[in-house]
């Protein structure tokens, strides 16, 4: 594991002044304490020391003004080499990042591309026996995209390709047809990179997150980003410990997917798809637009909108909306998970095991010794999970999860946001299974709030 904190620094053009994070924080801070405009509060600064200017401001940090925090800007930080769980959490507690991780096209398939099972907490007895599961996923992987390659090659209609599109392109989404069909075998104990932008506050209650699970390698990551992002924001890394009620929820988080497993055991079908969504009306001032239906002030949220990144206002963005898709696999819910700003909530347990039927008719096909190890696959996974789940450390399942594992996700968000959302993740080229969550997701919306369903144009994700 390895992270890397970029310092950024912010200079003044007319007078060459430069100052960190924690001092411009201090200079929007002082907005709230006299009259000054920024003019004379950086008059104010060539004249004072910095350690005396910030010392005046960031006492009042301990009078629970916590919002200064927020005012040093995004602090980018790179994390490299650490397994597909900890960006899913990070990315899980945070609502207002900016950030990306690694492909899973990129993993590599070798005992070196994964975490070590005692980062998860996984018992030494049965190492041996996690490596030889995770490693046959790796295998299984390989050998279905190898045979998916060959059959997008030979079908590329099957790949949805446009015809506007030149040679390189035409590559990749072949290429992409396979992984993103294959992806389902691969362990989430995979080593991946991310990398984050947000506020020194922000990093703040991340790390207190990070800090409270009991997983090795997230408490490792929690000191290692309190340390980097010291140097740069050192006033607000002193609140970035777990506390009791980050740990309440990091061990109930944990407990509830122990619970399930042992009361209902790792299931190795396929959970059929469910998606609920309920569209919450917010509560309307009588003195605005009063002529105007719903309908009529939704379609004026929408009025002049050109693209996806032309969001609404007014009445669209004040329409909260709830989904839950009650089989989203993992692999699917990194990306969901990475969207803000939304809140979301997850059981990280399999209440079923995903794979595309296409999948499953090329592993069928001749011999049928790949379908055959992978129903082995699976069943030896869930052998092994069971048996950590039994074990002095049953938290340690999480070391076993797949990409392919089914899960209830949520996701909580606003009406435009919903609206990029969708049309992001519907086109040509967009990943399948993404598409097929966010089509159903529309249809549900076209039945119950049609007068924002109709402003959401399905079909133009660019190729990935």
């Amino acid at each position: 594991m390895k992270v890397e904190v970029l310092k950024p620094s912010f200079k003044v053009k007319e007078s060459g002044l430069e100052f960190s994070p924690e001092v411009l924080a201090a200079i929007f801070a002082r907005y709230s304490r006299n009259g000054e405009g920024i003019t004379d509060i950086l008059k104010g600064l060539e004249k004072t020391p910095v350690d005396k200017f910030q010392d005046a401001v960031w006492k009042w940090l301990d009078y629970g003004h916590a919002s200064i925090g927020g005012l040093t800007g995004g602090i980018p930080t790179g994390v490299d080499r650490v397994s597909m769980l900890i960006p899913y959490l990070g990315f899980f507690l945070q609502p207002k990042q900016d950030g990306q991780e690694t492909s899973t096209r990129y993993v590599e398939f070798k005992p070196e591309g994964l975490e070590k099972p005692s980062e998860f907490g996984i018992p030494e007895r049965f190492h041996q026996e996690w490596y030889r599961v995770m490693l046959e996923g790796f295998a299984i992987n390989k050998d279905l995209t190898a045979k998916l390659d060959e059959l997008g090659k030979n079908n590329p209609e099957l790949a949805k390709i446009p015809s506007t599109a030149n040679d390189k392109v035409r590559t990749r989404m072949i290429k992409n047809f396979g992984f993103d069909r294959s992806r389902y075998t691969l362990p989430v104990a995979g080593l991946t990179n991310f990398g984050m932008v947000m506020t020194a506050r922000e990093w703040t209650q991340t790390i207190q997150y990070l800090d409270s699970f009991d997983i090795k390698s997230s408490r490792d990551l929690a000191g290692m980003l309190r340390e980097g992002i010291t140097e740069v924001a050192p006033k607000l890394m002193k609140h970035s410990f777990g506390t009791d009620r980050t740990r309440s929820f990091a061990d109930d988080f944990l407990d509830r997917g122990v619970q399930y497993l042992l009361r209902n055991g790792v299931n190795t079908s396929q959970a059929q798809d469910e998606v609920i969504v309920e569209v919450h009306n917010p509560v309307r001032s009588g003195y605005i637009h009063p002529e105007l239906t719903d309908e009529q002030l939704m379609d004026l949220s929408f009025k002049g909108k050109q693209n996806r990144y032309d969001f609404a206002k007014g009445l669209a963005e004040k329409t909260f909306v709830s989904i839950l898709w009650n089989n989203m696999a993992i692999a699917e819910a990194r990306d969901i998970n990475r969207q803000r700003p939304c809140k979301k909530d997850t059981l990280l347990a399999p209440i079923g095991s995903y794979m595309p039927d296409i999948s499953v008719e090329e592993m069928k096909k001749g011999d049928g010794k790949l379908y055959q190890r992978y129903q082995r696959f699976l069943d030896d996974r869930a052998k092994l999970m069971t048996s950590i789940l039994n074990s002095e450390n049953p938290r340690a399942y999480t070391g076993c999860l797949l990409l392919g594992d089914q899960t209830p996700f949520e996701l909580h968000t606003t009406g435009d946001h919903l609206a990029y959302v969708t049309e992001l993740r519907t086109g040509i080229g967009v990943h399948f299974r993404y598409e097929d969550h966010m089509r159903r997701v529309h249809k549900q919306l076209t039945e119950k709030r049609p007068d924002l369903a109709k402003h959401i144009v399905l079909g133009k994700g660019e190729p990935e």
